[in-house]
């Protein structure tokens, strides 16, 4: 017995009932589909539905690849644009601004910062967790190229290597009275 005989019994037998009237439609259309060798705008539309049943997610450019969903060369040309494109128009996801995006990664880099102290920037890069961004991203998206500078935009203590604080100076002044004039 082949599967869209299988298909066909298993309609029959529903509908003999008189319920499910929604499972025998989609099995209608499963069978009118066999046998799988091309992928229909309903087999497209179900794989990314079930995808997003089991993910919770709509999928990305690159779950595109895995063997329940169709390739990007499909979607091309059974809609006439690109898979982006697709996914766009038809399952589109909240994405963060840019300027949102920036704000995050600098609030992460604070974290990160006071929680290592660090003493120079080749220090925070070497020291931060992964896969937080280096120094220089954060300082870009904070329009300066320089460590110091970052720091202060961001309002942040400058620590130092030495163990000790750095200790104020102080001026030490002697005064020498010499009340001796010579007394002639």
């Amino acid at each position: 017995m082949t599967r869209k005989q299988a298909l066909d019994r298993a309609v029959q037998a529903l509908a003999a009932t008189g319920q499910n009237e929604e499972a025998i439609r989609v099995l209608h259309i499963l069978s009118d589909e066999l046998p799988l060798n091309r992928w229909t705008e309903a087999a497209i539309r179900d794989s990314v539905e079930q995808f997003i049943l089991d993910n919770g997610r709509a999928p990305t450019r690159t779950d595109f690849k895995k063997k329940s969903l169709p390739p990007h060369s499909v979607i091309k040309r059974r809609f006439g644009q690109t898979l982006q494109e697709w996914l766009d128009e038809n399952y589109p996801t909240e994405r963060p601004s840019e300027d949102e995006r920036h704000a995050e990664a600098t609030e992460a880099f604070v974290r990160e910062y006071l929680r290592i102290q660090p003493v120079s920037a080749e220090d925070y890069n070497a020291r931060r967790a992964h896969p937080s961004m280096g120094w220089s991203a954060i300082a870009r998206y904070n329009h300066t190229r320089r460590w110091r500078i970052l720091l202060e935009k961001l309002n942040l203590p400058v620590y130092s290597s030495r163990s000790v604080p750095d200790a104020k100076p102080q001026l030490k002044v002697n005064i020498i009275l010499d009340t001796d004039f010579g007394d002639s």
